[in-house]
């Protein structure tokens, strides 16, 4: 009633409210997540602000940094034990995790599981996002090797758009790597699609949305495309869907989701989006994923772990305190040992 909110944002925000009552109820005080980051991709698309290195231009680094990884993993779960606190869900992301080959992918799994409690863990996920960073094998090692939560994420199915968007694959590549992690024995798999890319249209993004919801994902995200100035996009000339045009994008993931049985669980909004519209993840059967929630929401300590992690640590009084490892994974192997400080001075405050 104050801020005048249309009927169909209040129905989205109270939806999603439910499942953060619904998540919060499953935590205790002393419960953590962590976020395990991978600042490598194959390439950079378009559209795209991380600070992330593109696999082909320095893939000598790629070995450095899992070692500094793996010190900081080891001193955080020695830590973390000390604490008494315990991991409810963990999240690997970019980047693109699956940048690493199959048996640094292995590495790391297995140092994650050797160095952290995961009794009571509720979730595992990890971000595959570019099929063309996955195949059958390494679905299989990370699947075999603790994670149970899959991303594959195509942005569109329109190969037009993905090569306006410099993602080098294809639609069908997309559904042969969804088909690869079910097989994997993943049951739960989030795809993710966004509105206003490039050269899309209206009839295009519906038929990569109807294509996405025919594989019966668990969950699916829709963006909305956010002009970073960081991202090639924002300096050039590309032609890009009008406002219109991607409101009625937005109109028809709402009607289409909800039609299949999906409930929003989870929205956050960010500068420079196409419209002013929302990112909202989409879920079924009550398959939300709770580390979004729980790092949206800010519930509760978030340990990141890697070059760009930011920790968010939710103190006794309320307050919250954030703790930002170096961004670039230069710096992140160079700073590994005041990395490591840090860790131990946040452990401190908690």
């Amino acid at each position: 009633d104050t801020y005048y909110v249309t009927d169909e944002r209040r129905a989205l925000a109270l939806d999603c409210s439910a499942s953060t009552v619904k998540a919060a109820s499953l935590l205790d005080p002393m419960d953590v997540s962590l976020y395990v980051g991978i600042p490598f991709c194959p390439t950079r698309c378009i559209y795209c602000s991380f600070v992330s290195r593109t696999v082909g231009r320095r893939s000598d680094l790629i070995e450095p940094y899992l070692q500094a990884l793996l010190q900081e993993i080891e001193v955080t779960g020695r830590l973390l034990a000390n604490s008494g606190r315990k991991v409810r869900t963990i999240y690997i992301g970019g980047g693109t995790p699956t940048s690493l080959s199959t048996p640094q992918m292995i590495r790391l799994l297995d140092a994650i599981r050797e160095a952290f409690d995961l009794s009571g863990l509720l979730e595992f996920t990890v971000e595959g996002g570019r099929p063309d960073t996955l195949d059958a094998e390494k679905l299989a090692a990370i699947r075999e090797h603790g994670a149970d939560r899959m991303s594959i994420n195509p942005q569109t199915m329109e190969d037009s758009v993905l090569a306006a968007c410099r993602r080098p694959h294809t639609g069908a590549d997309v559904l042969r790597s969804y088909r690869q992690a079910e097989e994997a024995g993943f049951d739960v798999i989030n795809m993710d699609l966004i509105a206003g890319l490039p050269t899309d249209t209206f009839e295009g993004f519906c038929r990569s949305l109807d294509t996405v919801i025919a594989l019966n994902p668990a969950n699916i995200t829709v963006h909305t495309l956010a002009l970073k100035k960081g991202a090639d996009l924002f300096e050039k000339k590309v032609t890009l869907p009008s406002q219109e045009e991607v409101a009625r994008m937005v109109d028809y993931t709402n009607g289409a989701l909800a039609k299949h049985g999906y409930k929003p669980y989870y929205l956050y909004r960010q500068k420079y989006m196409s419209g002013s519209f929302e990112n909202v993840g989409w879920s079924k059967n009550g398959q939300d994923c709770l580390y979004n929630i729980y790092m949206m929401e800010e519930l509760h300590t978030i340990l990141s772990l890697g070059g760009g992690g930011m920790n968010k640590v939710n103190l006794p009084d309320g307050s919250l305190q954030r703790f930002h490892n170096p961004k670039f994974p230069e710096q992140y192997i160079e700073m590994i040992d005041s990395v490591l400080e840090d860790k131990k001075k946040l452990f401190a405050l908690l």
